[in-house]
């Protein structure tokens, strides 16, 4: 078995793949799909399966990733993971709007607007607090919670005029800072990636559009993740206006209802790796927030059940929680593990 990874213009984007690979002594290649001859070098080459890593800083390479992945499974039929379906949806919040009325999935109802005028009226009615939020943006940092109509007003002339940025530095939400402070000292090389990374994220603007979403009224946000048949979930706890981004973790064992409810998305859209972030709609239903097929988690595992890390797996129509350390090397390992599943399958 060969595969490539397909680097992203960050030059640490594809570690985790590789690492993975290492430990599964599988061969690899490294294809920078930013550079100029990426075509050429997976059209002279036979590879398995081609491991992508999404980029999801910046509109520009957004575009590209997004565009080049899609000629590679589309057109060459490629087998690519996460897929084009999922690599589309992650870090486009617009699109992933669009995909989830038309799939009729609930969720918070959002409005984009393109016209000045158009935004300007619906700011004449709309109720308050508004949630404003960056098409693309990790964390939480593009997301902003608009209580008033002098705000509102505010927000929408910025975006149609100079443009709307986010904020220069880290997500001081997120917290964590002895763990931030014992990496830098362990690498003080990280020092100079952060700041690039956010002036990137400061010098993406945002101009000519808004998007606004339905602000609702939560303490928690659950997030479900499926990689494979394997199933994770815990609350993302509310600091301040919102739990994006916080980092703040309640490991409660989430119910089999919302189990099923991401099983389910899962399987009737194709998805392999999946993270769901969802509100509870206060009616026993459930509002998908965001989608994301690649996303890191700071601690070691992400579900918890009496106080042991593990995972959950549908078997014989329940679901059974398998104690264990499944999500080691930021989860990459089980997402290798779930493609080698995959090629089997489709060689068997």
């Amino acid at each position: 078995m060969k595969l490539a990874i397909l680097k992203n213009e960050l030059d640490d984007s594809h570690l985790n793949w590789e690492q993975a690979c290492i430990q599964f002594s599988i061969d690899y290649s490294i294809i920078d799909l930013t550079k100029s001859d990426w075509l050429d070098k997976l059209m002279l080459n036979n590879f398995d399966a081609l491991l992508a890593c999404p980029s999801g800083r910046e509109s520009l390479y957004k575009q590209l990733y997004d565009e080049r992945i899609y000629i590679l499974e589309s057109c060459l039929k490629h087998l690519v993971y996460p897929s084009f379906k999922e690599i589309s949806i992650h870090e486009n919040k617009r699109f992933l709007s669009y995909w989830l009325k038309a799939n009729k999935i609930n969720h918070p109802l959002t409005k984009i607007f393109y016209n000045r005028s158009e935004a300007k009226s619906f700011a004449e009615i709309t109720t308050f607090p508004i949630v404003g939020k960056f098409n693309i943006g990790a964390s939480g940092k593009g997301v902003q919670i608009i209580r008033n109509r002098i705000d509102l007003d505010k927000y929408i002339e910025v975006a149609f005029t100079r443009g709307l940025r986010q904020s220069w530095g880290p997500n001081l939400k997120m917290g964590g800072y002895l763990n931030r402070l014992k990496k830098i000292l362990n690498d003080p090389s990280r020092i100079l990636k952060r700041l690039k990374v956010y002036s990137k994220t400061y010098n993406e603007l945002q101009y000519g559009f808004v998007i606004f979403q339905e602000y609702i009224p939560h303490t928690f946000e659950w997030r479900i993740v499926k990689i494979g048949n394997s199933f994770f979930g815990h609350q993302k706890v509310k600091q301040g206006d919102k739990a994006s981004g916080t980092k703040g973790i309640d490991y409660i064992v989430p119910p089999d209802s919302l189990l099923t409810f991401v099983k389910e998305l899962c399987n009737n859209h194709g998805f392999n790796s999946m993270a769901v972030d969802i509100f509870e709609d206060g009616k026993n239903g459930y509002l998908i927030n965001e989608l994301q097929c690649i996303f890191g988690h700071v601690q070691s595992y992400i579900c918890e059940k009496d106080g042991n890390p593990g995972r959950f797996v549908y078997y014989k129509n329940q679901w059974i929680f398998e104690e264990g350390l499944f999500n080691s090397n930021l989860s990459y390992n089980l997402r290798l593990e779930n493609l080698i599943d995959i090629i089997k399958r489709m060689n068997s």
